[in-house]
């Protein structure tokens, strides 16, 4: 800290010299980051008591007040993303979505489920150890024959192994927790479906403020520069203070307008920040491919063929199939309670002193046998199990017909959403090529004094309508696009592909 102060000692008669850098105002005028609490400066309180100030304390002062907010401006820089795209953002999201993380341990507890019923099925083997110490006392009532009392050691040990052969609701077990497991695999690709759209909407978003700000931007400078040949032509002669007047009305109202803009373009970065956890820099995303080929591509396929694609690879579809599968397999393992159980015993037993009659005599058995369990009557539980299983099967059948038909409906509407929002925006891409054409006619008819000022201020005013509506319909587009895609691509890569 000593070594600090002299270096700032020597260096303060360096000129432009600033400890905290060339934009030092800038810093120390500014706000502390959130979060960040500056400290009153104890210099100040004693100036404010009439106590000369001790300059030792300076240097140690000036860092511990302002390496709290310059480490949080550094932080704050290095957590911008730069040269962000879809797929980057995408990564960004799903290393940190809850979504993602209980979905990824359902699936794990799911697979474990798996190997729990197969251990069922597969061999048992255990092993029992006994040693202890008895003491025995033998009388003989009514006999001459005297008592005897025996202190001894007793000893049992037993090797038991158990392999099932017939067990159908064990199986039943395994294929219900097979499917299960399939299921939660499928939820998993559900979940990084939805992620992506929540991504590739807020990102689609942000785009299209940017474009909405840059238009209204443009449309400012465009109507000062109106407003400059107006106040020109009046001090000419040739405009009149109704034509300034109403330049400036515009002008006004345009960076009313791109204020709005700005508000637009601030509230999307949050929201995509908000989604994948990471703050983007302006000017950072990367673009789509254009609305047209991925439009085309979408049409290229008929609706039918989509509404197919999504029921066979739409991922929520196949888990309320393995919902429904599962629930099949919990009616047998219901009914199979019905069934009888064979397994096959093995066991080796070692005793010694293990009972009262048989004190000073050890046993060596070896033994293998069949067992069968069949289960006669249990109060009528089975069957109620059975129409348990038989209405939650009939629960899962049901959940997939509803999701059945609300996919079709959603990849209906996208598909026509991508089709009349291209035909929208080829007319509006022609008519914007119409405005920009009326607007240079506008503007020679002006230098020639044919037109007026409220002509070209007309022209320029149809043309930034024109572009908004044609970004508008761009974005649009995109969610309907990105809607399809989602619902009938097979995995969140392939839909990436697509729309990067």
């Amino acid at each position: 800290m000593s070594a600090f102060c002299g270096l700032r000692r020597r260096l303060r008669h360096v000129p432009n010299f600033h400890p905290l850098g060339e934009n030092w105002q800038h810093i120390v005028n500014a706000a502390p980051p959130p979060g960040v609490t500056t400290p009153a400066h104890p210099a100040q309180h004693m100036a404010d008591a009439g106590s000369p100030r001790p300059h030792g304390c300076l240097c140690k002062t000036a860092v511990a007040l302002w390496m709290p907010l310059l480490l949080g401006l550094f932080s704050t820089q290095a957590a911008a993303v730069e040269h962000l795209d879809l797929a980057t953002a995408y990564r960004l999201a799903a290393t940190q979505d809850p979504g993602i993380t209980v979905a990824r341990a359902r699936l794990e507890a799911d697979t474990a489920g798996v190997d729990i019923a197969y251990s069922r099925l597969l061999p048992a083997v255990g092993f029992t150890a006994s040693l202890g110490r008895s003491r025995t006392e033998t009388e003989y009532p009514g006999s001459l024959r005297p008592g005897v009392t025996n202190d001894y050691e007793s000893r049992n040990l037993a090797l038991t192994a158990r392999q099932p052969l017939y067990r159908p609701v064990d199986r039943a077990g395994l294929a219900k927790a097979e499917e299960q497991a399939g299921a939660s695999a499928h939820v998993l690709r559900l979940v990084q479906a939805d992620l992506l759209k929540r991504v590739a909407r807020a990102y689609a978003q942000v785009l299209t403020a940017q474009a909405q700000r840059d238009v209204a931007s443009n449309e400012v400078e465009r109507l000062g520069t109106v407003l400059r040949q107006a106040e020109r032509g009046f001090t000419a002669g040739a405009a009149t203070r109704t034509d300034i007047e109403d330049a400036r009305a515009r002008r006004d109202i345009a960076a009313a307008a791109l204020v709005r803009a700005e508000g637009e373009l601030v509230r999307a970065r949050e929201a995509l920040q908000i989604v994948i956890g990471a703050a983007t820099a302006p000017q950072t995303l990367r673009p789509f491919v254009t609305v047209e080929p991925l439009a085309q591509h979408v049409l290229a396929l008929p609706l039918e063929r989509w509404q197919e694609q999504a029921l066979t690879r739409n991922p929520e579809v196949m888990a309320l199939r393995a919902h429904v599968r599962a629930a099949e397999e919990e009616v047998r393992r219901q009914r199979a309670q019905h069934l009888p159980t064979l397994d096959l015993v093995a066991s080796r037993r070692h005793s010694r002193n293990d009972a009262e009659t048989t004190i000073g005599q050890q046993y060596d058995t070896t033994g293998i046998a069949l067992q069968f369990n069949l289960p006669l009557y249990a109060g009528g539980g089975i069957d109620a199990s059975v129409r348990a299983a038989l209405a939650a099967k009939s629960e899962a059948e049901g959940r997939l017909d509803a999701r059945r038909r609300e996919l079709r409906q959603t990849i209906t509407q996208g598909y026509h959403g991508v089709r009349y929002g291209l035909a929208q925006w080829q007319a509006l891409a022609q008519a914007e090529r119409s405005a920009e054409q009326a607007l240079i006619g506008a503007r020679k008819g002006l230098e020639a004094g044919t037109r007026n000022t409220v002509d070209v201020l007309n022209a320029e005013q149809d043309l930034a309508r024109t572009r908004a509506s044609r970004i508008d319909i761009a974005y649009q587009t995109l969610v309907a696009l990105i809607d399809v895609l989602t619902a009938a691509e097979e995995g969140v890569d392939a839909v990436l592909e697509r729309l990067q």
